[in-house]
């Protein structure tokens, strides 16, 4: 079986997605280390970010992972020698093609306005082309089950066409999204009836949209007739309502099913989950199966009465996934959590502790307030050393005043008035950017008056989000990410001022690192 991953092309096709090269980079690594077999990457050559994208990966010694390029048959009028957009596929250095043409004939005759048999010759010259340059080739039939109910002798003929050019795999898909699970076990069957009558050595695979909300199901019943190649994204993003959900379709595969996908580490699903979101710059579905915030989570009455007593509410263990049990509104499993992360940082408390107590509510008005600190280990780790540490505060901010216009091109000063050690500071950081870079720098300067090595630490990325819905006095999410060296970290601030939850979050960033030098 293998797990073919296109988050970063497919899914970056959700209209609320735009993830920039350094995201993209960030996620390859991800994935690679969760051990998929191929991550598609992106188009080279339908836009810069993607080109930029390519040149960057080559520079990562990837463990599991295959990276793919993606690309369409050759044009009309033209040989693949001579179109652009493959000389691009090869420019980009991708060891495996991943090819999409029409099989569909309404698209053929409409959308290309070229003969079937011109189709015909556009899969073979394409494919044929990428193995003679020493590419493995994935061919995806685009509307494949669209295109079989119209006319499945042409959809046939074009899976035909990419087999015998050299493709490894055929990929069939389902476009529209609007198949249902019992025309995708009949059509899979007679494909799969269709290549065996003619010995084709060659991979079988299926794209799911999810249109009819039927993604995942009915990539399962592909799998189920065999089907051992599966295209997917993380949290099902992608165009329209999205694509079938490798957070759901990989466990289920292997916890409900019994697949050996010894590369995957399914204990890091839920993780991998969130830096998607987080990254993507969307707010998590709580009620996504298995890694959700509330696929383990019980509430009251007889399930949690239940599940103390060591019974189960739970169709797996939540910790082979990655994510935990939650038990709403339990003082007990509250404080057992605060003890459980305190312990990470070399506290040991009991749960009677005042403290626990303390902390605990104080992580419940985060949370109500939209912080969402629970996959962020610097929060965690601020909180732990507010409550439990013997470090005094090192610096504090008493005052600060931005100001931001268009004087031959952005300018922004930031004033700020503050502690470090204990004695008054005052530092102004005049930048041709941003309110927000001026921020940070002016803090920095502030701090570097006691603590020189601050000046290493860099802002690496910056989102914002809506925390509380409520009209023209919205509160923000402020999230960012810094690093120094190899060692990255992110914080959060949330304000109904976007600067000031700006100013919140890069405080809480030095803050972090001066913490962890002591």
């Amino acid at each position: 079986m293998e797990i073919f991953d296109t988050t970063l092309r497919d899914g970056t096709q959700s209209s609320e997605v735009n993830l920039s090269v350094r995201d993209k980079i960030e996620l390859v690594r991800a994935l690679d280390d969760f051990g998929v077999d191929y991550i598609e990457l992106g188009w080279p050559g339908s836009n810069p970010k993607d080109i930029e994208c390519f040149k960057e990966v080559l520079k990562l010694k990837l463990k599991n992972s295959k990276i793919v390029a993606f690309g369409s048959t050759r044009r009309k009028n033209m040989t693949a020698h001579d179109d652009p957009l493959l000389k691009a596929l090869l420019e980009s250095k991708a060891k495996v093609a991943c090819i999409f043409g029409k099989t569909w004939l309404g698209h053929v005759e409409k959308q290309l306005n070229i003969k079937p048999e011109e189709n015909l010759e556009a899969i073979a010259d394409t494919v044929s082309f990428l193995k003679e340059k020493g590419l493995a080739v994935i061919y995806d039939l685009e509307h494949f089950f669209d295109g079989y109910k119209d006319n499945d002798e042409y959809a046939l003929s074009c899976l035909r066409a990419a087999v015998k050019a050299g493709a490894q795999t055929v990929v069939l898909c389902d476009t529209n999204g609007g198949s249902i699970p019992s025309e995708v076990s009949e059509i899979v069957d007679l494909v799969k009836t269709f290549i065996d009558k003619n010995k084709y050595s060659v991979k079988l695979g299926v794209h799911m949209h999810n249109d009819s909300g039927f993604a995942n199901a009915n990539t399962l019943a592909a799998v189920e007739l065999g089907c051992d190649h599966v295209h997917g994204t993380i949290n099902g993003l992608g165009e329209r309502v999205g694509n079938a959900n490798l957070c759901t379709l990989i466990p289920a595969l292997m916890l409900k099913k019994g697949y050996d996908l010894p590369n995957i580490k399914l204990q890091n699903l839920t993780k991998l989950s969130k830096m998607i979101y987080t990254l993507a710059n969307l707010k998590p579905d709580v009620h996504q199966p298995y890694v959700g915030k509330n696929a383990f989570s019980h509430k009251g009455g007889v399930h949690v009465d239940a599940v103390m007593k060591g019974a189960s509410y739970e169709h797996i263990d939540p910790n082979l996934v990655g994510n935990k049990r939650e038990i709403v509104l339990s003082d007990l499993s509250g404080k057992a959590n605060i003890v459980e992360v305190v312990k990470k940082f070399g506290f040991k408390v009991e749960k009677n502790n005042p403290k626990v107590d303390d902390m605990l509510k104080k992580v419940e008005l985060m949370e109500k307030k939209g912080y969402d600190i629970g996959t962020l280990p610097a929060e965690q780790f601020l909180l732990t050393q507010e409550f439990f540490g013997s470090i005094g505060k090192i610096f504090s901010v008493t005052s600060w005043k931005i100001m931001s216009e268009v004087r031959n091109g952005e300018f922004s000063e930031c004033v700020i008035i503050g502690k470090v050690d204990g004695k008054d500071r005052e530092v102004v950081a005049p930048v041709q950017g941003g309110p927000v870079d001026a921020a940070f720098k002016s803090l920095k300067k502030m701090i570097a008056t006691n603590y020189k090595f601050i000046e290493e630490v860099k802002l690496i990325n910056y989102k914002v989000m809506i925390a509380e819905d409520v009209g023209a006095e919205s509160s923000v999410r402020v999230y960012i990410e810094f690093r120094n060296g190899k060692d990255e970290w992110g914080t959060a601030g949330v304000s109904p001022n976007i600067l000031e939850a700006s100013m919140e979050a890069i405080e809480k960033g030095f803050r972090y690192y001066l913490l962890r030098h002591f």
